[in-house]
């Protein structure tokens, strides 16, 4: 009996160790990897969209600027000339044209901090519009260059030159995207 149990046992052990090894080769393995790497902060600085797209920022922030900062100069000028009539206004019209002063200053403020959002959220979506565009690209760049995986260089300690295809990646960005139209999204209120 105790023999019946062992081949029993044996039996057993040898069939599910071929079936363990039977599975194990039918397991594929993963490709061997083919790596490139890609300094995606340096092809974004560097790509003529990026620095199409900073130069109409500042160009409409200045423009922005400039008509806040006139607005600004009015609400100094108003101050100083209700400053000047405060002898001859009575204490209650003083107090009533100086808040209405600061009301229209503390929304100039409203406005500017807004124009800045707005600004920030429009430079954010247009860069994230090109860095889809350089996604893309890497992708097409690493299909012709039979690479299966590609990193980016500010999660490498240590690479060498060849993996580096960042010159390429930015030479199709640029070819594809030389620069884009800022849309931005503004509010009523500003």
């Amino acid at each position: 009996m105790t023999q019946l149990r062992v081949a029993f046992a044996l039996a057993l052990t040898f069939s599910v160790l071929g079936v363990m090894t039977a599975n194990a080769q039918a397991v594929s393995k993963p490709p061997v990897p083919s790596i490139a790497i890609v300094d995606v902060e340096g092809v974004m600085r560097d790509s003529l969209a990026v620095k199409s797209a900073r130069s109409q920022i500042d160009v409409i922030a200045k423009d922005l600027q400039k008509g806040i900062a006139e607005e600004e100069e009015a609400l100094r000028a108003e101050e100083r000339t209700l400053q000047q009539q405060r002898a001859i206004l009575s204490p209650e019209k003083y107090a009533e044209e100086r808040q209405a002063l600061q009301q229209r200053a503390a929304a100039l403020q409203q406005r500017a901090r807004n124009l800045r959002q707005t600004l920030d959220r429009g430079m954010a979506k247009t860069m994230q519009r090109i860095q889809i565009v350089l996604f893309e690209e890497i992708g097409k760049l690493a299909e012709e260059m039979d690479v299966n995986l590609v990193l980016p260089r500010s999660q490498i300690v240590v690479a060498v030159e060849p993996f580096n295809i960042s010159k390429q990646a930015l030479e199709r960005l640029n070819a594809r995207l030389t620069e884009v139209d800022m849309a931005l999204e503004r509010n009523e209120k500003q």
